[in-house]
């Protein structure tokens, strides 16, 4: 007989895909478990959504305008909108030379020590009238102020003690914090509100009048959310933030500090110390040659005794408990009728390109077999229960027996 056989081409065919898509039942417990995690995690999800939609969004940052936690800014913001103030938010050095550049804007710069140096330099030009909260000397030098730091003393409430409209309307104010005074150049003649009591000639609040408005405030509660509906504050904050139409409320980012150049941030690489560069090329070096040496060319391969002899009768036990605990009846049919109809190709010479087909066929004849049960034992559908698999197994251990007689 011409007709040869495939080993290939019959475990395609004793083996055939199963339906797209369908998988192997679990165990009832197996499917409780997955449903348990599915429906946690899509509370999980939905309960982070809601959060994520009810959260207002607010800044949480010191004097962060957008902020309506105690120390924040918010109250203050919209307590000058009311009045008529249109108020912008800016948080970058980039868009801060705009706003210093027009005449009938008020600009408000928190937090002074994250500004780069250079942005802080620009200032001392502005045609708008700055306000720097809680400045440092570093900070009022770059801005080309006439004012000096004088210390600082504990919070309190005091009253304007100078000449000032905006104070003496708004009265007793939060006062204290950091002092401010004159300083050596005499060029700005500075108004000292709210003085201390040990040194008059310093105070919280400074007001300069040079060749451009600047206020100098160092005590920053007038602006927290915490301290506004204080006795003064309110009058006193609106006074010096709310002169002009426009305001502009810089609020730095600490990632633009010590940059070069105004309005660019410094690259984070250009916060590290200059060792770590040349700690990182060695560090590269090293790796690079630790892989030529662990990627090297390899010997032949050399066989060595196994430290446990593991008998077949228990390898097979091991396949088939996988099979039972994941319901692979499929998998196992498939098996046993790929190997039975490899043994049987053998028995009947059919060579490589045979078709199963014909070795089922060729077992009808020589065993006097119905010929279509022939084909259903040994290409027949999958098998989806233990009883159909003990079944499968008895049938082709009968035929193989009659092939054998």
């Amino acid at each position: 007989m011409s007709a040869t056989l495939a080993q290939p081409q019959i475990a395609d065919i004793a083996a055939p895909p199963s339906p797209e898509g369908a998988t192997a039942p679990g165990p009832p417990d197996r499917r409780r478990r997955r449903l348990f995690v599915a429906v946690v995690a899509g509370l999980v999800v939905l309960a982070a959504l809601i959060t994520a939609l009810a959260t207002p969004r607010t800044g949480s940052g010191d004097l962060d305008p957008d902020s309506a936690e105690p120390a924040g800014s918010r109250a203050l913001v919209q307590v000058l909108r009311a009045h008529g103030v249109a108020v912008q938010v800016i948080r970058h050095a980039a868009d801060v030379a705009h706003a210093a550049a027009d005449p009938g804007r008020t600009l408000v710069v928190v937090q002074p020590q994250l500004a780069p140096l250079s942005t802080l330099q620009a200032l001392d030009s502005t045609s708008a009238v700055l306000v720097l909260v809680q400045p440092d000397g570093v900070t009022l030098d770059a801005a080309g102020l006439d004012v000096r730091a004088r210390g600082e003393v504990p919070a309190g409430t005091l009253a304007p003690g100078c000449a000032d409209p905006t104070a003496a309307r708004a009265g007793t104010a939060a006062a204290g914090g950091q002092l401010f005074g004159p300083g050596d150049r005499g060029d700005a003649h500075p108004v000292v509100c709210y003085p201390d009591a040990q040194d008059p000639t310093s105070g919280s609040v400074v007001l300069t009048s040079g060749r451009r408005p600047a206020v100098v405030l160092g005590q920053a509660d007038l602006l927290r959310n915490a301290h506004l509906a204080e006795p003064g504050n309110a009058a006193l904050a609106l006074g010096l933030l709310g002169t002009r139409p426009r305001l502009t409320w810089y609020l730095p980012d600490p990632l633009e500090l010590g940059s070069g150049t105004a309005g660019q941030a410094q690259p984070l690489s250009g916060l590290l110390p200059t060792w770590v560069r040349w700690l990182t090329l060695q560090l590269g070096i090293a790796a690079g040659l630790a892989m030529l040496w662990r990627g090297r060319r390899l010997g032949r391969l050399v066989t060595e005794p196994l430290p446990v002899v593991v008998r077949a009768a228990q390898t097979q036990e091991g396949r088939a408990r996988l099979y039972r605990e994941f319901g692979g009846q499929d998998r196992a049919a498939a098996t046993l009728r790929t190997a039975a109809l490899r043994r049987l190709a053998r028995r009947f010479s059919v060579g490589p390109d045979g078709d199963p087909q014909t070795v089922a066929d060729l077992v009808a004849a020589a065993t006097g077999r119905d010929t279509a049960a022939v084909r259903a034992t040994l290409l027949g559908p999958p098998v989806t229960t233990d009883a159909g698999l003990v079944r499968l197994a008895d049938e082709i251990d009968a035929i193989e027996q009659d092939v054998s007689r």
